[in-house]
C-alpha cells in the first residue's frame, strides 16, 4: 500500500473504533505523521474526546475540527470508513505511517543541509547530527510506554477479557485449553514439532476446523485439494487416499456432498501458492476478514526474506518474522516443525525442546512448544481399526502450564480425537 493509503486505513480506523484505536496507536504516531491536513485534523480532534471519555462518532469529530479551524466534509468521512473492513491491524498500519515520516524527515533534513548556502562545515555537521539524533531518538520513543500507559493498556486488556471478547482462541480439545491457560494467546506463537509421519499436518488440519471463526492454513507442501481429502475424511471415515482416486460408492459421494456442506460453513481459509515468504504469509492473512489464526505447515518449506548461507541463520531470520507477525496481527500463529534425526539416536525418543531442527532461536521466540510422540511410530501400527495413541506434551508455555494429555488418532480417516480419561 502507498503512504496515502496507509493513513487512509488509520484515520478510518479511528472513525470505525477511535475508543480502541487511538490508545493503541498513540505511542507510535509522532506529532505530524499524516501528511494531509485533513488527516492531521481528524485525529487532532479525536484526542479530547478519547481523554475525557466521551464517544467518537464521525459526527463529533467533524464538529470537533471545525472548531480547531479545519471543514471536514462528509464524504471524505464516509469514504475513509469504507476503505477499512476492519480496524484490527491498525498498530500495524501505524508503524507504517511513522516509517513514512520518518523517511520523510530524513529527506527533508538532507535536503535542507545540501541548500544550506550560508553555514560553515562545522555548523552543517552540527545541525546534521542534532536532528539526525531527534529523528533517531523518535523512532526509539514510538515504542515506549509511560507506566500509565502500560496499566491503562493492562486494564483494557482484562476488562475486554471479563466482557469475553477472547483473549485465547480455544483449540477445540478442552484438556489441551486446559494446560494453555483458555487456548492460543492472541499475539502468540506456537510451535508444533514431531518427527516425520507423526500426525502433525493432520493435527494441524483438525485444529484449524476446530477453531471458531475464519482461519488462514498455509501448507507449503500440501496441496488444496489434499487437505481437503483430509478434511472431508475425518467426517465421512474413509481414506483421504481413497477420496482424491475418486473411486467411490453412490453412498460414499452422499456422505462426501453432507461433509462438504458442514465444510463449506467453516471460515478455513487456503493458499494456493507455495514459494512463500513471512511477509507473503502476513499479506494473505490481512485480506482474511475477522481473522482467528494462522496455522503454517511448516516452518522449513517458509522461505526467508534475505537468504543466508547458514541454514540456521535462515530459520532464525522466519522464526522472528512469524513472531513479529503474530503480534502484528493480534492473532495466534501456529508452525508446524520437523525435529532432528537426533530423536531417533536415543532410547526414550520423546522429544525434548533440544530436538527443534537448526535453531535454538525457534524456543526463545516461540510462547508454547508442544510435541506429538506416537509410540506405535517406532513399533509398528495398531490393529486394523484401532486408533494410535499420541502423547501431546507442551513443553513451553509463556501463558500457562506445562504438561501432557492424549489423544486417540485415526491416521486413515485423519482424525484426533482427546483420549477419555
Amino acid at each position: 500500500m502507498t503512504g496515502a493509503e496507509n493513513e487512509a486505513y488509520i484515520c478510518g480506523a479511528i472513525l470505525i473504533d477511535g475508543v480502541q484505536v487511538l490508545p493503541a496507536i498513540r505511542g507510535i504516531l509522532p506529532p505530524g505523521a499524516f501528511q494531509l491536513e485533513a488527516y492531521r485534523a481528524l485525529e487532532r480532534a479525536c484526542r479530547t474526546p478519547v481523554d475525557v471519555g466521551e464517544p467518537i462518532d464521525p459526527v463529533s469529530i467533524k464538529a470537533q475540527a471545525k472548531r480547531q479551524g479545519v471543514e471536514l466534509s462528509n464524504k471524505l468521512l464516509s469514504e475513509l470508513m469504507e476503505v477499512v473492513p476492519s480496524a484490527a491491524y491498525c498498530v500495524e498500519y501505524a508503524h507504517r505511517v511513522a516509517e513514512d515520516a520518518r523517511t520523510r524527515a530524513i529527506k527533508d533534513l538532507a535536503t535542507r543541509i545540501q541548500e544550506d548556502s550560508t553555514s560553515t562545515p562545522d555548523e552543517l555537521l552540527s545541525t546534521l547530527q542534532r536532528e539526525t539524533e531527534a529523528i533517531r531518538a523518535s523512532s526509539y520513543q514510538r515504542g515506549l510506554l509511560a507506566p500509565n500507559e502500560s496499566l491503562h493498556r493492562f486494564m483494557d486488556y482484562v476488562v475486554r477479557a471479563g466482557e469475553e471478547r477472547d483473549n485465547f482462541i480455544s483449540t477445540g480439545f478442552p484438556k489441551l485449553d486446559g494446560i494453555l491457560g483458555g487456548g492460543f494467546i492472541r499475539g502468540g506463537l506456537y510451535i508444533l514439532g514431531a518427527r516425520p509421519a507423526v500426525g502433525k499436518s493432520t493435527l494441524a488440519v483438525n485444529l484449524a476446523d476446530n477453531i471458531s471463526g475464519n482461519t488462514l492454513f498455509v501448507s507449503l507442501e500440501m496441496t488444496v485439494e489434499q487437505i481437503t481429502a483430509k478434511r472431508i475424511s475425518s467426517r465421512v471415515g474413509c481414506s483421504s487416499a481413497g477420496l482424491l482416486s475418486g473411486r467411490l460408492t453412490d453412498k460414499a459421494w452422499e456422505q462426501v456432498a453432507v461433509a462438504m456442506t458442514d465444510i463449506s460453513t467453516k471460515g478455513l481459509y487456503l493458499n494456493d501458492r507455495y514459494d512463500l515468504t513471512v511477509s507473503q504469509i502476513g499479506l494473505l492473512a490481512q485480506a482474511v476478514p475477522e481473522l482467528r489464526a494462522v496455522i503454517v505447515d511448516y516452518l522449513g518449506l517458509i522461505q526467508p526474506a534475505t537468504r543466508s548461507a547458514s541454514t540456521y541463520e535462515n530459520i532464525s531470520q522466519v522464526s522472528r518474522e512469524l513472531k513479529r507477525l503474530a503480534l502484528s496481527l493480534n492473532v495466534p500463529v501456529i508452525c508446524l516443525a520437523q525435529l532432528s534425526r537426533k530423536v531417533e539416536e536415543r532410547q526414550n525418543k520423546r522429544p525434548m525442546l533440544s530436538d527443534l531442527r537448526d535453531s535454538g532461536a525457534i524456543e526463545q521466540d516461540a510462547d508454547g512448544v508442544l510435541f506429538l510422540y506416537r509410540e506405535d511410530y517406532y513399533t509398528g501400527p495398531p490393529a486394523d481399526g484401532q486408533p494410535s495413541q499420541v502423547e501431546l506434551s507442551v513443553a513451553k508455555n509463556r501463558h500457562g502450564r506445562t504438561g501432557e494429555t492424549s489423544f486417540n488418532l485415526w491416521l486413515r480417516c485423519s482424525l484426533f480425537k482427546e483420549a477419555v480419561g
